[in-house]
């Protein structure tokens, strides 16, 4: 009877702080640090942040909201723990780390993301940034009491005070009413700048530094006794609730033949009717000239908005309490939609005419403190390409490969497929994508080379795909020949401009400088690796008709820092050379900014760094 009263009052406890993890699940405010719990002096707030990049454990703050940063002076500061304490949780955060700075993201304050500037990394370890660090046990022999780091898969980390991006999708270890331990914590994902840099990973155990052992909920914790560090637009998304799922379902089976446009039954006959325990298209032998139509409740337990992911192999349409949410599509779709708390009707139908593909169904959803989940058996999911993949690797001379490239940077600029396209991959991990039709550098990224398995796999569609952390630029031309410094920069080269691209040629190292005419003129443009940077040198040989300029840059906001130095967006910076009779200039552009180089004599060169 006791030990029922305990299990009784842990499992109140348990409730009590996943109500408090309710609360404060959502965008972290950083107008002040009362979302922390006694923060110490080392912790601020600041309205921008920049890293000297010659400098050791060195940013400096403004005056403002919406960065939280430690900036410990060179003393020993003390860490920052939330408020509130989570159990299952997806984080997205953006962090900044100073030159030679080490810190840390603990997950319920016992599970160590490391931050470190590995800019610069060949080989990263768990000790570099987006590494799970080591556990530690002094009862171990000496040389053994660090074990189980993970590195992360590559290195994707930015140059010091540039902002980056991490997301983590993090479940905690289970436990019975007992408080004994039946799941270990797990990693579902963690994405860095853009990359899974690990996936599936098992927790056995806290990390060294963890603070207490392991329990159902913790706070998040952010390191701050060791280096600078900022962050900026947090959010942390809880999810308290248990998983959803459908109730038993009944379904009918028809015939169709000529039609498959049909939305509902209508007037056919069912072949087969019957009920089943979970949502799949298993229920029918057939693969093809069929229809499914499924019923059945769906328990919402918080009223919000839900987002609904159906995928078919062939066509089908979905509907909720009698209203349509899905139309009539081929493939699936996603949609958002609200829900009152309460029992749901969901309707499904599923029509399948063509025999050359398997039987394919699929129902996700996510929402208030439920995380995205399948409510279908799993051998219903359509099983996707089974197509093996295709890489290309890097080589002791660049490698040059020429395809389509789909360029979607995302940031307002139009997606779209660029057709003459040249992938360079250089021996130390460093590419780029040069776009022959502007002549112009459009993405620059490190890790793997490219994944040519659309290119090459079956009859192929002839483009390919950068394998590491992506940096977007520009799909437009890189120079441009201005009247005045207030015209616009133009968005193509033709005709008008007289611009012919003309291939490349390498040099004896085997590095591409690629060559086009425009404006009366001949160009030569020649990108060179170093370890997290470009070097960019344009030459102009000929006479340009009027005053010549590069664009270096373009972005939201352009912060002119020292030594010719300037951030974009924070997200790469662009360095001329300090002795150069060049002057930078920045100027407005539609609704942000842009960074101009005239040409000095016959050439203009920067550093792209990223």
């Amino acid at each position: 009877m006791r030990i029922m009263r305990l299990a009784g009052i842990a499992v109140f406890i348990s409730g009590a702080l996943s109500f408090l993890s309710a609360q404060t699940s959502g965008n972290v405010p950083l107008d002040d640090l009362s979302f922390f719990q006694a923060p110490s002096g080392n912790w601020k707030i600041a309205g921008n942040v920049t890293a000297d990049l010659d400098k050791n454990e060195s940013l400096k703050l403004k005056q403002g909201k919406g960065i939280l940063v430690n900036d410990p002076g060179g003393k020993h500061g003390e860490d920052l723990r939330t408020a509130g304490e989570y159990g299952d949780f997806d984080l997205h955060l953006e962090f900044m780390m100073a030159r030679g700075s080490n810190s840390g993201i603990y997950l319920q304050g016992l599970y160590e993301i490391q931050l470190f500037d590995s800019w610069a990394a060949a080989h990263p370890r768990f000790s570099d940034c987006g590494g799970v660090y080591e556990r530690w046990d002094e009862a171990r022999p000496e040389g053994k009491k660090g074990f189980e780091g993970y590195a992360p898969r590559i290195n994707a980390a930015r140059a010091p005070g540039l902002w980056q991006t991490m997301d983590i999708s993090f479940q905690a270890a289970r436990f019975d009413a007992y408080g004994r331990k039946t799941a270990n914590a797990r990693l579902i994902w963690v994405i860095m700048n853009g990359v899974v840099i690990h996936e599936n990973l098992e927790l056995t155990g806290p990390t060294r530094g963890a603070w207490g052992e392991e329990k159902p909920t913790g706070p998040l914790r952010l390191q701050g006794d060791h280096g600078p560090v900022a962050f900026r637009n947090i959010r942390i998304d809880n999810y308290n609730l248990p998983p959803l799922s459908l109730g038993e379902m009944t379904y009918a089976q028809y015939f169709v033949e000529g039609n498959d446009q049909i939305t509902g039954p209508g007037d056919l006959k069912p072949v087969k009717k019957g009920t089943t325990a979970v949502l799949t298209q298993e229920v029918c032998t057939e693969n093809e000239k069929f229809a499914l139509l499924f019923n059945g409740p769906l328990q919402i337990p918080v009223a919000g908005e839900y987002h609904l992911d159906f995928n078919f192999y062939g066509r089908g349409n979905v509907r909720i309490d009698g209203k349509t949410v899905i139309e009539k599509s081929w493939g699936g779709r996603q949609v958002d939609f609200q829900l009152s708390a309460g029992v749901h009707q969901v309707e499904i139908f599923y029509v399948k005419m063509e025999s050359w593909m398997p039987n394919g169904l699929a129902f996700y959803i996510s929402g208030p403190g439920i995380r995205r989940q399948p409510l279908h058996a799993p051998g219903s999911e359509p099983i996707g390409s089974l197509s093996r993949q295709i890489f290309i690797d890097f080589e002791k001379d660049p490698v040059i490969t020429r395809s389509f490239v789909d360029f979607n940077p995302g940031d307002g600029q139009k997606a779209h497929r660029i057709t003459h396209a040249a992938n360079v991959g250089f021996p130390n991990g460093s590419c780029f994508g040069y776009d022959l039709s502007y002549g112009t550098v459009f993405q620059v990224w490190r890790g793997g080379f490219l994944d040519a398995t659309p290119m090459w796999n079956d009859r192929g569609d002839g483009s390919s795909r950068a394998r590491g952390s992506v940096l977007h630029l520009l799909d437009a031309p890189a120079v441009a020949v201005l009247a005045n410094e207030n015209q616009a920069w133009p968005d193509t080269l033709g005709q008008t401009e007289g611009f012919r691209p003309k291939g490349y040629r390498l040099n004896p190292a085997g590095e591409p400088t690629f060559t086009f005419q425009a404006y009366g003129a001949s160009f030569d443009d020649q990108v060179s690796p170093a370890d997290g940077r470009f070097t960019r040198r344009i030459l102009v040989s000929g006479q340009p008709q009027g005053a010549l300029y590069a664009r270096a840059g373009k972005g939201t906001t352009i912060e002119p820092l020292e030594k010719n130095l300037f951030r974009v967006d924070g997200r790469y910076y662009v360095r001329t050379p300090e002795k150069s009779a060049a002057k930078p200039m920045v100027r407005a552009s539609g609704g942000g900014e842009e960074l101009l180089i005239p040409f000095s004599g016959n050439a203009v060169e920067y550093e792209l760094i990223w």
